[in-house]
Order: structure tokens, then C-alpha cells, then sequence
């Protein structure tokens, strides 16, 4: 049986649809989204844009602080709020001073996430150019199937911009009695395969590797391949 396309497990793509990008649309296809990105304002403190709720969220982070208060000392400035507000919504200034000051009001106030809603369209395409333009080198991460992938923006080895990006994928699932074989695939060459058996059952290491060598065959991918895959126990799952 095979399922697509997929959004990361979700039939229903979710996040946002940019228009107007061709190099991204060469890369990642027509139906991939972005699910939110971040903008920098050290290695370690940046603003999070969130864009799968039906408005976009904005979070303050501190990755120095887990599950305490915002430290005071790492509130950014009024005007870096501005900047990046105006840079990534279509919103006039006072709007964004505004919103900086609910964000800084709260982060004073040891909130330990400030975040605000903010109705207004997101203008990606602008935050895309940005970092395009000033970083020196992007990493992307690995996507294991899922189509899920964070492409890192840095300048001088300092992060500047983070993107999550959603491009689709497909499930591939096979039974051979009570065993399940499933294999997922995504546009960015990302696989994860599992082997699902009742509680308390093993199977041979050379029969499960058949059956994904078969599987691939089927779908048009070198059998050679399953060699190079390392499976993990766990109960119940392979």
C-alpha cells in the first residue's frame, strides 16, 4: 500500500505556501511549505515564527535558559525587534513597536517563552532574501523520511537564520501475516524504514532485510542499498 503525499505523518498540508520562489520550488517541488523559521539576534537568543496555527506566533528564545525565566540580560533591544518584525510581516512600524513591547514586557517580567499573535501577512519571500544574502555558509539538516528539514543561515560561524521547511513524502507499507513493513520516503532522498511485529515475536536479521531488499526493488530503488541500513530494537518494533 502507498500513501501521498504526506506533511510530516499529515495527509492535510499545513504551514505556509510561499509564491514567487523558483529556486526553492526546484529544490524542494511545487507542494513543499514552511512550518516557521527564526531570526537571530545572537548564537543563542532569536525570535521564533510559528506557521501552522491559523495566525502566526512569535516566541522569544534563550537556548542558554531551559524551563527558566527569560534572563533580562538577554532582551534585545527595541529597535532589533522592529527590524525583524517589519522584515518578516507585512506590518506597518507601530504595529511592530507594539508587539516589541509586549514581548519585552513580558520577557522583564520573567515569562519564560514571550510570545505574541500577530495578524498580519507573513512576507517570507523578504525573510528568504535576507538570509540569502548576508549569510556565508547554510547546513540543511537530515529529513529520515518525514520531509521535514531545517536549513541553517550563518555569517562569520554565527546563526543568523533557521528555516523549517516541509517538502512531501510518501509511506510504503507491505504485511506478510501479523509482521508490517514500512518504508518512508521524502523528496530530499530521506528514508526510514520499521519492521513492526507482535509483542514477544523476532525474526531473522536475513529475513527482514529480504523483505525490505524486495520492497525496495518494487519501488524502483537499489536492493544493494538495505545493506548499509542499521535497524534498532525496540519492543515490540524493529
Amino acid at each position: 500500500m502507498v500513501e501521498e503525499p504526506f506533511y510530516v505523518g499529515a495527509r492535510e498540508p499545513r504551514g505556509l505556501a510561499p509564491e514567487g520562489l523558483s529556486e526553492l520550488e526546484t529544490r524542494f517541488g511545487a507542494g513543499y511549505r514552511v512550518f516557521g523559521f527564526s531570526l537571530f539576534h545572537t548564537d543563542h537568543v532569536f525570535l521564533e515564527v510559528g506557521l501552522t496555527g491559523e495566525t502566526p506566533s512569535v516566541s522569544l528564545f534563550d537556548e542558554a535558559t531551559v524551563a527558566e525565566e527569560f534572563p533580562i540580560d538577554s532582551i534585545p533591544p527595541e529597535t532589533w525587534f522592529v527590524e525583524q518584525l517589519t522584515l518578516a510581516f507585512e506590518i506597518p512600524e507601530s504595529n511592530a513597536r507594539d508587539s516589541a513591547a509586549d514581548l519585552r514586557e513580558q520577557a522583564a517580567e520573567g515569562t519564560d517563552i514571550p510570545s505574541v499573535d500577530i495578524s498580519a501577512a507573513v512576507d517570507f519571500q523578504a525573510v528568504y532574501e535576507y538570509a540569502a544574502t548576508e549569510r556565508t555558509e547554510a547546513t540543511g539538516s537530515p529529513t529520515g523520511g518525514d520531509g521535514w528539514y531545517t536549513e541553517t543561515s550563518f555569517r562569520d560561524d554565527r546563526r543568523i537564520a533557521a528555516v523549517d521547511y516541509i517538502v512531501q513524502s510518501a509511506e510504503i507499507r507491505q504485511k506478510d501475516g501479523n509482521r508490517t513493513y514500512t518504508l518512508k520516503l521524502d523528496r530530499l532522498g530521506g528514508l526510514y524504514a520499521r519492521i513492526g511485529l507482535p509483542v514477544n515475536e523476532e525474526i531473522p536479521e536475513e529475513e527482514y532485510r529480504d523483505a525490505v531488499r524486495e520492497m525496495f526493488d518494487n519501488i524502483g530503488l537499489p536492493a544493494e542499498a538495505v545493506a548499509d541500513l542499521t535497524f534498532e530494537y525496540s519492543p515490540s518494533i524493529w
